[in-house]
């Protein structure tokens, strides 16, 4: 706190002779921000495989993806040139940060929990657009624009998968967003959950392992009691819009699952909302009680369904 303060002091006077007016400005400011009704938290995390296009993504609940702007790390945090990722700032896919804010009640006592909040939008970003994102290593904290702490990243989030450098546009930034909205279920349904984690994980091994996640993941989304095989008939008649496409789903979701087939499958079960009931209407649609399920990303326009 103290030096925040000799700072805002040392800028209003416009140098180091001392003002006792600027002086008490600052410090007015200072005890405004201590003994306010309400606090601002920040939190700022830096995130590399992903481009915006210079524009600014709003993912819902205080989370946005936006440019870095030059130095406004180092100006709060003078150590964070050492924290940040190798060529950060330098690269197209490398200038971006994510940023969580939101306002605190007087009386707060604990932060919001900013390594999740953000772990769970890299999920969503990962989701959506099939980039090799990552976010920190580490997130620098601040309370009423004021350096308040730097936390590390949950490691899945800040462990770069292998991948090619993506843009996040506006169909997928919509889509992420509404993901993000989404993954909150995942707290109330514990298959969708491990099915989450197992396709997240797999984005970190290959070979036989990742196909083992892969297939527990996929089992877990659609296999319901009825193991893998159904899992991928269900999967196949989720995606797929005519019979040559779903024979063709049916056999990257067999053996050794595809795992951008995977992925997809994981995007339509969080957008329809209601796993169980998602699982029973595929059913229905093997079965020829109803139409064949129409892919909601596919409604909404996103290229994920592509």
């Amino acid at each position: 706190m103290l030096l925040p303060l000799l700072m805002d002091t040392a800028e209003i006077c416009g140098g180091f002779d001392w003002d006792d007016d600027a002086f008490a400005r600052a410090y007015a400011e200072l005890e405004s921000a201590l003994f306010g009704n309400r606090h601002q938290y920040g939190a700022i995390a830096p995130v590399i495989g992903i481009s915006t296009g210079g524009t600014t993504i709003d993912l819902g609940g205080g989370l946005r993806l936006r440019l870095a702007a030059t130095g406004e790390l180092a100006k709060l945090w003078p150590e964070a040139n050492g924290l940040l990722p190798t060529d950060f700032g330098r690269e197209t896919d490398r200038l971006c940060v994510l940023e969580l804010e939101r306002p605190l009640d007087s009386g707060a006592v604990e932060p919001p929990d900013a390594p999740g909040e953000l772990a769970d939008a890299v999920t969503a970003i990962r989701l959506a657009t099939a980039a090799p994102v990552a976010a920190g290593p580490v997130l620098f904290e601040r309370l009423d624009w004021r350096p308040y702490g730097i936390r590390p990243v949950l490691p899945i989030a800040a462990t770069q998968p292998a991948g090619e450098p993506s843009r996040l546009d506006s169909f997928r930034a919509t889509l992420a967003a509404d993901l993000l909205a989404e993954l909150g279920s995942a707290d109330d349904d514990p298959e969708l959950g491990e099915a989450i984690d197992r396709w997240e994980l797999s984005l970190f091994q290959d070979g036989p392992f990742q196909a083992e996640q892969l297939r527990e993941s996929l089992a877990a989304l659609l296999g319901g009691n009825d193991g893998l095989w159904a899992a991928a008939v269900r999967g196949a008649i989720l995606l797929g819009d005519t019979p040559r496409a779903r024979a063709e789903l049916q056999d990257r979701l067999t053996g050794d699952p595809d795992p951008d087939v995977v992925r997809r499958a994981l995007v339509e079960a969080l957008l329809h909302g209601d796993r169980a009931a998602l699982v029973k209407t595929l059913d229905e649609s093997i079965l020829g009680l109803r139409e064949t399920y129409v892919p909601r990303s596919a409604a909404r326009g996103s290229s994920a369904a592509a």
